[in-house]
């Protein structure tokens, strides 16, 4: 898996629809899937990449290299890549384990230093390095006992706030679900809401994380945690925040992915894996019945569905997987480009699959591979509408399904924000929800986030985009000229005078909350403080989220201070 680019096979095989298949555009899926299969010898390639200790040892020179240099990120994901290469027994993978701890000590993380030394001790650390390892160790148990922690014990400015729905535990009560003629379905608020509402707390219940992303965030949940992370004890491409999520993750979807996932990756790009993931997630739900799984999924295909009537007090996989299989794509954004990706990702995945045994044990007759075909290809519709992303960033992009949070719809002038990290959504009032609103969070830049950019592979359909008289009534409440009001002036001077106070999360709310009594939404002034309290409510998360994986830390290691 040395420099794989990721979806380089598939640029191939677009290149070679495009010269000679372009009159059968958005053909059956079947036609795909045997175009495809023409050309098979492209997706054998490259060879399945095996554990080896010779490049865990060279992923592990350039992690020392960017280690002296002070890079201590690139230092991290050498060393995951290091991991993840070293074979089972060795001692690669304890000198892994302890070389992340050498990080962790430096910036300060102290018990995520102890977790990676309690880690190499249990994989084969060798004996004459432990003395180095010791040392460390009990400088990280001083540090801790001297108070130089960054903190295990979170405050609880972001746990839901409000009376939660009785069914739906990680729900605020008083919000249900509303078909938009132009969005599709969406959340409708039955009562108001005020700033800085805590109203949505959700587990990922599945996600896809992309190559390179996958040295730092965990394949099952999505969590960071912190980029400590352990590897697939068999494939050299997926890591996991802790045993739990690894066996998880293979009991639902990583068996069927791990002896092809060189091939996987050569074609993946952005999040369409997910629409496999989905799938297999399915299958593990119908206890790997494809009988079942035709039965029900072939009558039930985009026939539309509320999670909201789901009892999610101890969620069901097979209850979860229906609803979003159920899911009716919004006809208002149809993309006959975008479904040509799919039908060529769906069948070229359909076709690495089945070179898997275990794929081919399961679905074993010409129907049953016909199904799981069309199945991908409905999956991957789901997926493009429902996928909850969480940036692109440098390191790669990751895609969350979760039944709830899934229902909001995008808007430019967001009334919520939906916070991705350590595995869960927390969804946030920015601004005042009054009872009959629509609930939107933002997929890109606010418009108070300007400098942000905007991009979309649908079409927007919100206010700030409207080039009806909606949007131009908008627009005119935007660039009004506004004055401070005297009384609003001496609010914000105290609550900045009160700022030492007061904790910064709880400064910005009231500041936001005097703007808009004052009535500036959506004036200039408005915008500059939303994105003051935007950017304080991403720190804090953060901040939070942290301070609780390095109690998970702490609690992983015995005796550890």
């Amino acid at each position: 898996m040395e420099d794989i680019s990721t979806g380089a096979t598939l640029t191939g095989l677009e290149l070679r629809w495009f010269l000679e298949m372009r009159r059968c555009w958005n053909a059956d899926i079947s036609v795909y899937r045997d175009f495809v299969a023409r050309y098979d010898a492209l997706i054998s390639e490259p060879a399945e990449t095996a554990k080896d200790n010779t490049l865990a040892v060279h992923h592990r020179q350039l992690g020392n290299r960017a280690y002296l240099e002070k890079r201590f990120v690139d230092a991290l994901w050498q060393y995951n890549r290091s991991i993840c290469f070293a074979e089972n027994l060795s001692e690669h993978l304890g000198i892994g384990y302890a070389n992340r701890s050498a990080i962790y000590y430096e910036i300060e993380e102290y018990e995520f230093a102890l977790y990676n030394i309690d880690l190499a001790r249990k994989n084969h650390y060798p004996e004459r390095l432990l003395p180095k390892l010791v040392a460390r160790e009990a400088n990280c148990k001083e540090r801790i006992a001297g108070g130089h922690s960054k903190g295990t014990v979170p405050h609880s400015f972001l746990d839901i706030n409000v009376e939660v729905n009785p069914k739906i535990p990680f729900l605020a009560k008083g919000i249900g679900m509303k078909r938009y003629e132009k969005m599709g379905r969406g959340l409708v608020a039955e009562r108001d809401f005020n700033i800085g509402d805590v109203i949505l707390d959700e587990k990922s219940e599945l996600c896809f994380v992309s190559f390179g992303r996958s040295f730092f965030s965990c394949c099952h949940c999505g969590s960071m945690f912190e980029k400590s992370l352990i590897p697939c004890p068999s494939c050299v491409a997926v890591m996991y925040c802790g045993e739990k999520c690894r066996e998880d993750d293979f009991r639902t979807n990583h068996r069927f992915e791990c002896c092809v996932i060189t091939k996987l990756w050569s074609v993946t790009a952005n999040n369409m894996m997910a629409m496999a993931r989905l799938f297999f997630y399915g299958l593990t739900a119908f206890n790997d019945n494809v009988t079942e799984m035709m039965k029900y999924c072939m009558a039930n295909a985009a026939v539309g569905s509320n999670p909201l009537e789901l009892d999610l007090t101890n969620p069901n996989p097979l209850d979860v997987f229906k609803v979003l299989h159920q899911f009716k794509p919004n006809p208002e954004q149809d993309n006959s480009n975008l479904d040509h990706g799919l039908k060529l990702h769906a069948a070229t995945y359909y076709s690495i699959f089945m070179k898997n045994p275990l794929v081919q044990s399961i679905f074993r007759t010409k129907a049953q591979r016909n199904f799981m075909l069309r199945c991908l290809l409905i999956h991957g519709r789901v997926a493009k509408s429902l996928l909850l992303n969480q940036g692109n960033e440098s390191e790669g992009c990751q895609g969350i399904f979760s039944p709830i949070a899934s229902l909001l719809n995008h808007s430019c002038d967001p009334n919520v924000t939906a916070q991705i990290d350590s595995g869960s959504i927390k969804v946030i009032v920015l601004r005042p929800i009054r009872k009959g609103d629509q609930i939107c969070t933002s997929c890109a830049s606010a418009w108070w986030d300007e400098n942000g950019g905007t991009k979309f592979d649908f079409q927007c359909m919100c206010v700030v985009c409207d080039q009806g008289p909606e949007g131009a009534k908008w627009r005119k409440a935007r660039n009004k000229v506004r004055s401070i009001s005297r009384k609003a002036a001496r609010e914000l001077e105290n609550i900045a005078l009160g700022c030492l106070e007061t904790h910064e999360l709880l400064m910005m709310q009231r500041m936001v909350q005097t703007l808009v009594r004052d009535g500036h939404y959506p004036g200039e002034l408005f915008g500059e403080a939303m994105l003051d309290y935007y950017n304080t409510l991403y720190d804090v998360l953060r901040s939070e989220n942290a301070k609780l994986n390095r109690a998970k830390a702490l609690k992983c290691v015995p005796d550890s201070v």
